[in-house]
């Protein structure tokens, strides 16, 4: 098989709408929904839900929503607002407001209010996706993003490890892979990026600590 990485990429979508399947293991657990918008005046606006399916969702009622309000720097995606929702027994907000005049992000979290520096090129937690998929259209395939995550400053690096052909329910796709490089092993997250759809992330795996494995598999898609 030929190098992906020869392979023309769809130009980086204005918009786009994705659906995923949720699974630990064999067990369906969960749907996760993608969305990017525009909203006018060069910004655009980027969610990730995830809700429970199944024998699950009759027992646990927990949501989550995270939000990004972003727009262009340059070639690069500059965030504004990062807000995460948890529904459920365990409820839980969070806000992220970045400053850039000032170089800082505000968080609140619990009722309280806190800031903190922050460089140029800071990503939230949600959109560093996109900014991942942009990277690769642009030909990149090792990347380091600081991200702004939880109170503190995070680096999150990325390596290209191979490319793979996958079938999904929307037919056969080549990917590229690209791997979350973390200071543990206990802990790893590999995407499966889609060339055909501009890099967007068509299967995602997640190895938690416990050694369990959460599954992400595309299963519908819309520009």
């Amino acid at each position: 098989m030929g190098s992906l990485l020869s392979f023309p990429a769809a130009a980086f979508p204005e918009r786009f709408s994705a659906t995923y399947t949720v699974t630990a293991g064999n067990m369906t657990i969960g749907q996760a929904e993608w969305s990017l918008v525009p909203t006018g005046n060069g910004h655009y606006q980027y969610d990730a839900v995830t809700f429970p399916k199944g024998a699950l969702s009759l027992f646990y009622k927990s949501h989550r929503t995270e939000h990004s309000e972003w727009r262009y720097k340059g070639e690069r995606i500059q965030p504004l607002i990062y807000r995460y929702n948890r529904g459920g027994k365990k409820d839980r907000k969070i806000e992220v407001v970045f400053d850039w005049e000032q170089g800082l992000v505000k968080n609140t979290a619990k009722g309280k209010t806190w800031q903190m520096p922050v460089p140029p090129n800071t990503l939230d937690k949600n959109v560093y996706v996109l900014a991942l998929m942009h990277d690769l259209d642009r030909g990149r395939r090792n990347f380091e993003y600081p991200i702004a995550d939880g109170g503190k400053l995070k680096n999150y690096r990325f390596s290209f490890v191979g490319e793979e052909s996958l079938d999904t329910t929307l037919g056969g796709v080549k990917t590229v892979l690209i791997k979350r490089i973390r200071k543990t092993v206990a802990r790893e997250t590999t995407f499966w990026c889609a060339p055909k759809f501009s890099y967007l992330p068509v299967k995602v795996v997640h190895l938690e600590k416990d050694g369990t494995t959460i599954t992400l598999r595309i299963k519908e898609f819309s520009e």
